[in-house]
């Protein structure tokens, strides 16, 4: 494994519906790019806080009228952050993925489902993490992307 980035975090709820772009330089194309992407905590585990957040939601955009135990049919909550990812010279995909742990391969003849195969060049690349849903006190979160051969 030769590690060419790493990232690591912490957002919070203000930080939802933002994105954090991340650049990483590749000095040669590379054969395999690997990205491996982290958050936790996965669920919103405080029941009080989830009925608040919830039957205001519900409130807000006319649901039913929230009564004692409606608001539990949309629970439980749950954080929600994904990446993207480009190239020097194009986008090359997005994992908008549930998973808060998740593994990424791209090479030029094959990658992971939401990304597209193709040459791995030199330049400026960027990952972007997309922040949809911090639903916790915090949530931290782990970017590390290196290189491999065959």
């Amino acid at each position: 494994m030769n590690l060419l980035y790493e990232a690591k975090g912490t957002v919070y709820p203000a930080s939802a519906q933002s994105h954090i772009a991340y650049r990483f330089m590749l000095n040669q194309p590379v054969e395999r790019l690997h990205i491996d992407f982290t958050y936790d905590p996965k669920l919103l585990d405080d029941d009080g806080v989830a009925q608040k957040l919830i039957t205001s939601a519900m409130q807000r955009y006319g649901y039913e009228q929230p009564n004692e135990e409606s608001w539990r049919k949309y629970a439980p909550l749950q954080n929600l952050l994904t990446l993207s990812l480009d190239d020097p010279y194009r986008h090359r995909g997005q994992a908008h993925r549930m998973d808060p742990v998740q593994q990424h391969l791209l090479t030029e003849h094959e990658a992971t489902p939401g990304f597209w195969p193709g040459t791995n060049p030199a330049g400026l690349w960027t990952v972007t993490l997309s922040l949809h849903a911090v639903v916790t006190e915090h949530c931290n979160y782990s970017i590390r992307i290196w290189k491999g051969g065959s």
